[in-house]
């Protein structure tokens, strides 16, 4: 027969810490993002499988950067909720850091191959940097890297 309290030795698998009504409505709205971001990355996915196949670079970008806006969406949704506890948020921040940088080397590449085809002849980055294609798809790929460094450390 036991004597005395056995919760006194559980010991408890997360932290018990009350999550903020605002960010736990900025979570679920990651969460409810995240679905329309699903269904238009698979239709640019089925559209670039049929017109390039399953190993160009189209369709490898497109999955890298479909991925890519997920793990932001969903790990923002996740961090916000209070889901994670430590061991998580270092492997979704860490994961998420690695597959962002991943996004602008593939985004700096492409950007590169634009670059360098006939009707871009002679332009420079800090002329291109300025278009918004070119800005708005790096700053993607840093804030991913952001909200990352964010996950671990929150």
């Amino acid at each position: 027969m036991l004597e005395g309290n056995v919760n006194e030795y559980r010991q408890a698998n997360q932290e018990n810490k009350s999550v903020n009504p605002i960010a736990a409505a900025a979570g679920a709205a990651c969460f409810i993002l995240a679905l329309p971001a699903a269904i238009i990355g698979l239709l640019e996915f089925m559209d670039s499988m049929e017109w390039n196949g399953i190993f160009s670079s189209w369709t490898i970008n497109s999955i890298i950067y479909t991925v890519s806006t997920l793990m932001i969406l969903i790990g923002s949704g996740l961090s916000l909720t209070g889901a994670l506890n430590d061991t998580m948020k270092m492997g979704l921040g860490g994961s998420l850091i690695a597959f962002s940088f991943l996004d602008l080397i593939r985004r700096i590449s492409g950007i590169n191959k634009d670059l360098g085809m006939d009707w871009y002849q002679g332009t420079s980055w800090f002329e291109a940097i300025q278009w918004g294609w070119v800005h708005e798809q790096m700053e993607l790929s840093f804030l991913g890297m952001l909200i990352g460094i964010f996950i671990m450390t929150r």
